[in-house]
């Protein structure tokens, strides 16, 4: 009975599987997903059907599932096919690399889009207690919330700006070191309404762009602040796909775990999607 956690696939379901595979996933076993499942990679909507299948594995929410759903907003709102491709919902997500999710989302059946929506919309934003043996952990995509939460927040019951900040916000991963300093700072009275040595687990922002490179040039999970911060975005989503890098942490024990964009794609029929 282990506790994992990934973050920003953006598409590579094949990574996503392999991973699955490598720490031998079970039912007994609890997986968090802390946003970007899909988008500048081919297979989201896949990892989207399969993940929401499993009643232990949980999904918080990133800003490429916000796209998607102010996306499919919009949509729906339209009269015409013309005035939503000409509109800044879709041309930001777009911008964002929503093409092909769009598309394979489109191609599935009315009742599957449905389902699948409703699964967004009701997702998860922070996770404020998760406590792991002797260790407290804070589940986000981005960044915490500017107030205290005693129980999971829930994208359906946050406010717009409060769910905007909480998947978009890099405080804490840009600015150099004084601005990281002074994002602690800003927050100190937060901190110390949560247990001692919390822990903030979250994606967004690739570790590479933190420095934080294995011997291959690929990202490996970073450990910020004293131990205050971990960064899991390991990079799935780099240009040249062959150099994605996945990683998944347990947190019973912290150890991490990789899985290289050079592992071979698995075409896999998608089980159920109901596809035309």
């Amino acid at each position: 009975m282990s506790t994992y956690v990934m973050s920003d696939f953006h598409g590579r379901h094949d990574l996503f599987m392999a991973m699955l595979d490598k720490i031998g996933f079970s039912e007994s076993d609890t997986l968090y997903i802390l946003g970007d499942i899909a988008d500048r990679g081919p297979s989201g909507i896949e990892t989207y059907l399969y993940i929401m299948e499993k009643k232990n594995i949980f999904l918080i929410a990133g800003n490429h599932e916000l796209l998607f759903l102010d996306a499919d907003k919009k949509y729906r709102s339209c009269l015409l096919p013309a005035a939503f491709y000409y509109s800044d919902e879709w041309m930001l997500w777009r911008r964002n690399g929503g093409m092909d999710t769009w598309q394979a989302y489109r191609a599935l059946r009315k009742p599957v889009r449905e389902k699948l929506i409703d699964y967004l919309e009701n997702a998860i934003l922070a996770v404020p207690n998760l406590i792991i043996g002797n260790r407290n952990f804070y589940l986000c995509h981005s960044t915490h919330a500017e107030r205290y939460l005693e129980m999971p927040l829930y994208l359906k019951d946050a406010k717009p700006e409060e769910a905007f900040r909480i998947v978009w916000d890099r405080s804490y991963t840009e600015g150099g070191s004084f601005g990281r300093l002074r994002a602690s700072m800003e927050y100190h009275d937060l901190y110390t309404k949560y247990p001692p040595k919390t822990v903030m687990v979250f994606g967004h922002t690739p570790t590479s762009f933190l420095n934080c490179r294995g011997c291959d040039g690929r990202g490996r999970i970073w450990h910020g602040r004293q131990g205050h911060l971990i960064d899991i975005d390991c990079g799935c989503a780099v240009r040249v796909p062959k150099y994605a890098m996945l990683g998944c942490l347990r947190l019973e024990d912290m150890k991490e775990f990789y899985i290289s964009g050079s592992y071979p794609e698995k075409h896999r029929k998608i089980s159920g999607s109901g596809q035309k």
